[in-house]
C-alpha cells in the first residue's frame, strides 16, 4: 500500500468530482447523473462492486481538459462508496484506489475509528475541503476485497455482491494487515462473519482453519457442528499449521469425545420386564442378544455424524422380530432413550 506520488495534473479533474461539480456518465448513454447520485447500471444479482463511468468534456474546464489530455476518459468507481455532493451531511474526504483501479470514497473519521492505522497515508491532517495527494492513496486490495473490508468498517452487509470464500478470507487478513480488531468485527453476529459463515455447510473445514489461524473462536464453534463427518485423516500437514495446535486438539477432541459417548451409551441393554405366563426371563433373552447385535454393529461403524435415522434403522427390524409385546416396547423405549442421550451429546468443539 502506498500514495501515488503523480496526482498533481489530476488534482483539478478529482478536486471538482468530490465537490459534486462534474458530471459523469455511466456505461450506458441513458444514464447520467452528477457525482453526488452515482447510480450503477442496471444488472441482475450479485450486485456489481463498481460502475464504469465516462466524462463529458462539456462538463470540464479548459484547464480540467488540458490536464486531462493524456488520460483516459473512462474510470471506475465503487458502487456503494461513491463521491459525494457538496451539500451532503457527511462528505467523504478520503479516495482509496484499489489494485485493479476503481475509486473509493470514503471518510478519515470512520477508518480512524476502526484503527489509527488502517490505509494510514490517507489519514492526514489537512483541511477534508483541502483535496491534495495525502488524501489518495492506493492500496493493495483488488476491488472486491476492498469492497468487503470498507463494508465491515462501516458496518454494512456486503451479501449481495456474493463476493467468494477466497474474497471473505482475502478481506480477514487485509484487515489484520491494517490493524484492525479482528474480535470486534467478526463473530456469528457481525456482517462479515454473518457472511463467512454462509459458506460453512460446504467450506466447514476451511472455515475452521481460517478461524483457527485469527483465534475466531466463534466463528470456529459454529463451523465445527458441520465437520463431525470429517474424515480428519484428510487433513494435511499445512492445514494443521495454518489451524494452529489448539484448534487441531480440540477438533481431534470432539471427535473422540463423541465416539466415546457413543459407546458408553449404546452399552447398557434394556431392563427385562416382569416375567409373564407368555414371555419369562429366559425369553427375554432374546431382547438382550437383538440390542447385542444393533450395538456392536453401530460400534462397528462407529461415526461422529451418526444420525437418528441411522440408529432406529439398525434397531427396528430386531424389535418387529419379538412375539412378545412387553419386549418390543422394552426395546422401543431402549431406543427412544438412546436417541435422546446421542442428541444430548456435545457436537461442537
Amino acid at each position: 500500500m502506498g500514495t501515488y506520488n503523480d496526482w498533481t495534473d489530476l488534482l483539478p479533474f478529482f478536486s471538482g468530482f468530490i465537490n459534486g461539480s462534474i458530471t459523469i456518465q455511466a456505461e450506458d448513454d441513458n444514464m447520467q447523473s452528477t457525482a453526488s447520485s452515482v447510480v450503477p447500471p442496471v444488472s441482475p444479482q450479485p450486485t456489481p462492486v463498481f460502475g464504469i463511468f465516462t466524462l463529458q468534456s462539456d462538463a470540464l474546464s479548459q484547464d480540467s481538459l488540458e490536464s486531462l489530455e493524456s488520460l483516459d476518459a473512462t474510470f471506475f468507481v465503487s458502487t456503494a462508496f461513491p463521491a459525494d455532493s457538496a451539500d451532503s451531511t457527511h462528505p467523504t474526504d478520503t479516495v482509496l484506489l484499489s489494485s485493479d483501479s476503481v475509486f473509493f470514497y470514503v471518510h478519515r473519521s470512520v477508518l480512524q475509528v476502526a484503527s489509527d492505522h488502517a490505509f494510514q497515508p490517507a489519514i492526514s491532517t489537512s483541511s477534508p475541503s483541502d483535496i491534495s495527494r495525502d488524501h489518495m492513496t492506493a492500496v493493495s486490495e483488488s476491488a472486491t476485497v476492498l469492497n468487503i473490508v470498507l463494508h465491515t468498517i462501516y458496518g454494512r452487509s456486503c451479501l449481495s455482491y456474493t463476493p467468494s470464500f477466497e474474497d471473505l478470507a482475502a478481506a480477514v487478513s487485509a484487515l489484520v494487515d491494517n490493524d484492525i480488531s479482528l474480535e470486534e468485527y467478526i463473530s456469528s453476529e457481525t456482517p462479515l462473519g454473518i457472511h463467512i459463515l454462509t459458506y460453512a455447510p460446504r467450506r466447514a473445514l476451511e472455515i475452521y482453519i481460517l478461524a483457527g489461524h485469527y483465534r475466531l473462536n466463534d466463528l470456529a464453534v459454529t463451523a465445527s457442528c458441520h465437520l463431525l463427518s470429517c474424515n480428519l485423516s484428510s487433513i494435511t500437514d499445512e492445514m494443521a499449521v495454518n489451524m494452529g495446535p489448539i484448534y487441531l486438539r480440540r477438533l481431534f477432541t470432539l471427535h473422540t469425545e463423541r465416539l466415546e459417548s457413543l459407546k458408553r451409551i449404546l452399552m447398557p441393554p434394556p431392563h427385562p420386564h416382569p416375567a409373564t405366563s407368555t414371555c419369562k426371563y429366559g425369553e427375554q433373552s432374546k431382547v438382550v442378544r437383538a440390542w447385542t447385535l444393533a450395538t456392536a454393529y453401530l460400534i462397528w461403524d462407529s461415526r461422529v455424524d451418526l444420525s437418528v435415522n441411522n440408529i432406529r434403522s439398525v434397531i427396528t427390524p430386531m424389535e418387529e422380530q419379538l412375539k412378545c409385546p412387553l419386549c418390543r416396547e422394552i426395546l422401543r423405549s431402549r431406543t427412544n432413550t438412546l436417541v435422546v442421550q446421542w442428541n444430548s451429546i456435545k457436537g461442537t468443539i
